[in-house]
């Protein structure tokens, strides 16, 4: 897994890279664009979550990577989603590792020249896996994420940030604060 997960974020990294090369040589406008139907921006990214409560454990303020994809389907409506995989956590013997997957929906409120904010809705899984020398378990929970975001427009890319509720109606509820940059394709 981990294996995975590493070769999927050099993957993005390679591919934003090659973005930002093709996006130097065209003439286009500096700055958040218009978002326009079909436009498609894959971001990666940090995620700092408040903790997780439940399945027996109590995991406080977990540090994590997060990658992410949105699609424009309308000019103020984009989806996608986004994969946070939070650092593995020891305790007492017993390791600890969370993720979660995101499916949202963006609705884009205010955009400027090199500002937008959103408000964001969707379906939260979040998964977890504890292990000592004696037992091993998992567990997963689908709940619901509230929130917003903004995005800002830098010369090879859009820094955002958000804030949500994520796992809303479950044990795995949290507050999740991420930032990153999205790359245009």
């Amino acid at each position: 897994m981990k294996k995975l997960l590493t070769l999927s974020f050099a993957l993005i990294f390679s591919l934003a890279i090659l973005n930002q090369a093709e996006a130097q040589q065209a003439d286009t406008q500096e700055g958040v664009q218009q978002v326009e139907e079909g436009d498609l921006k894959i971001g990666v990214g940090l995620a700092l979550g408040s903790g997780i409560g439940g399945f027996g454990s109590n995991l406080d303020n977990d540090l994590g990577l997060r990658a992410d994809a949105y699609y424009a389907f309308k000019p103020l409506i984009r989806g996608g989603g986004d994969f946070t995989f939070y650092f593995p956590k020891s305790s007492g013997g017993v390791d600890m590792t969370v993720w979660e997957l995101n499916l949202n929906g963006h609705y884009i409120f205010l955009q400027e020249e090199q500002f937008l904010v959103y408000g964001l809705g969707g379906l939260n899984i979040t998964g977890i896996s504890i292990s000592s020398d004696n037992f091993s378990d998992s567990d997963s929970e689908v709940g619901l994420n509230l929130g917003a975001g903004v995005e800002y427009g830098l010369d090879f890319a859009d820094f955002f940030g958000e804030l949500k509720l994520g796992g809303l109606g479950g044990d795995a509820d949290q507050l999740v604060l991420g930032a990153g940059l999205r790359f245009a394709f």
